[in-house]
């Protein structure tokens, strides 16, 4: 099982490292969300979409390993990493933990990274649409003649 519970250790030090580099494109797409660069933002949400793969993967592998450590322990039920660090000797356990937390740390930052770049996004989209509005309202009547035909001035005739 040692050999297993190393493998875990490698796998969650390398997501960790996955994370960090998403967390170092989101504060990248913060300052470009800022600027307003549509062709940054294009390739960097691309980079977002592979490194999101290769979390995948990543998720993918340290749940089977898990799933082998618990088989490997005897035990039946489904085992989350806190229900795993009861089977480990106290310097995996320690090492296990700390890896963790700083997982669960990365993760907090990039909720609340993505929680910023969310809000600007949507204010963008509000900026954008009232726009639209301004351009696609009715002006005054502009009427020669006829006081019941309406004559109107308009840009566009959608909403983004």
């Amino acid at each position: 099982m040692k050999d297993l519970v190393d493998i875990l250790k490698k796998v969650l030090k390398e997501e960790i490292l996955v994370y960090r580099d998403l967390l170092n494109l989101m504060n990248e797409k913060t300052e470009i969300l800022i600027e307003g660069n549509i062709e940054k933002l294009d390739k960097l949400t691309n980079k977002e979409n592979n490194i999101v793969n290769k979390l995948g993967k990543f998720d993918n592998l340290r749940n089977k390993v898990i799933f082998n450590i618990q088989h490997k322990a005897g035990m039946n039920e489904d085992i989350d990493i806190l229900r795993l660090l009861k089977i480990l000797d106290d310097e995996d356990k320690k090492e296990v933990f700390d890896l963790r937390e700083e997982f669960l740390e990365v993760l907090s930052k990039i909720k609340d990274k993505n929680q910023l770049n969310s809000s600007l996004i949507k204010d963008s989209l509000d900026y954008v649409n009232l726009n639209i509005s301004m351009f696609t309202e009715e002006e005054d009547e502009i009427t020669y003649g006829n006081k019941n035909k309406k004559s109107t001035i308009s840009i566009f005739n959608q909403e983004a």
